[in-house]
Formats: C-alpha cells, structure tokens, sequence
C-alpha cells in the first residue's frame, strides 16, 4: 500500500548481522569463557589447597593429641626387656630405631569382660622413618617382643624432632637422665620441637605428672 507521498508503508526491512558484528560477539563470548574456566580453575585450585591443608592440620592434632596423652601419663615403672634385660621407664635419645621410649598408664580396657585380662599400664615408643613420625607399643610390659606388637603413622613431612627436658629444679637438660645426676626419677616436663618441611620449627611442652 502506497501513502501519498508514493511511499510503501506496513513493511520493513529486514537487516542480518554484518560480519563485524559477528567477530565483535565471538570475541566477548570467547573472553567470557576464558574468565569462567579461569574462575572456575581458581575456585578448584582454592578447593585442594583448602583439603590439603585441612588434612595437615589434622595430622598435626593428632600428633599432638597422643603426645600429649602419653607423656602427661608417664610412671616410674622400668620393664624387662626381650633379652631379659632391664629398661628404665623413661629413654630418650637413643642409638638405634626409636626417638625415645618409656612406660605410661592410663591404658583403658573397655572389652575386659570378654578380652584377656591386661594392665593398665603401655611400653610405647615414637621413632622418626623417613620424614614419618611412628607411634607404636607393646601389648604386655615386662618380657616384651623385641618388635612392637602395634604401629601407627601420626605425621609426615617431619625433618627432625629434637626434646630438652625441664628438671625438678626448674633447670632446662639437653638430655636425660642427666650426667651429674645418679637417680634423677622423671622431669617435671619435656619440650618437644618438631622440625616440620611446610611450617619449621613446632614446639610443644608436656608436664610429666607429679
């Protein structure tokens, strides 16, 4: 239909998207979708390094968990040896497989009713493997296996793990028992300094009871 200007009218015109146009949006689109994989890479890289170090942490308490219930349990009670031999209740700095080894109560019995009858009383030791820090012991105290009966891993990534001991006297010992001493007993307390490869330098001290 034609108006009087001799102009068609009702109709218009029906234009695509011009080449230029067409680049422009691919190029946005391809922009948005580098950002949303960047994003969604950060969020996941986030993600792991959140697990692993929640992980980490949990190794750590736990560690210090049984460090603390064991040396805060520490009795005066030597035991017999595999080789029928006498150790005292409280070795540390040894020559051999272990850190340090000693005899602690508190070593509950839940099952006693159906399970053997056993003291309440535990040989453990901790030794250093590789950069694994070990917790085992033994089931019974005197005329004990030469190997320990259980084993744990506790932490990893463990450099080192060096201990200095606070007399009755309020003075610090590198070493125990000490030299100028002939019965020194048990310390007061044990520092505990664990040479870690992510955090360095972890120091922990445990009172001894009594």
């Amino acid at each position: 239909m034609l108006n009087r200007a001799g102009t068609r009218i009702g109709q218009h015109a029906v234009r695509g998207f011009t080449l230029i146009e067409l680049l422009v949006a691919m190029f946005l689109l391809a922009i948005l979708g580098t950002a949303a994989f960047q994003m969604l890479f950060q969020i996941t890289e986030t993600r792991d390094r959140i697990e692993a170090q929640s992980a980490r942490l949990s190794e750590l308490q736990r560690t210090f968990y049984w460090l603390a219930e064991d040396v805060t349990q520490i009795i005066n009670r030597p035991v017999r040896s595999a080789f029928d031999g006498e150790l005292s209740p409280f070795q540390f700095n040894l020559q051999g497989e272990n850190l340090f080894e000693f005899t602690r109560a508190g070593w509950s019995n839940p099952a006693a009713d159906v399970s053997p009858v056993r003291s309440n009383l535990q040989r453990v030791a901790y030794a250093l493997e590789d950069d694994k820090l070990i917790r085992q012991y033994w089931y019974h105290l005197d005329t004990i296996d030469e190997q320990p009966v259980r084993r744990r891993q506790l932490l990893t990534g463990v450099e080192a793990m060096t201990y200095r001991f606070l007399d009755t006297s309020g003075e610090w010992q590198e070493s125990w028992p000490p030299s100028n001493v002939e019965e020194p007993g048990l310390p007061a307390a044990v520092e505990f300094t664990l040479e870690l490869q992510d955090y360095g330098d972890v120091v922990r001290l445990f009172a001894l009871p009594g």
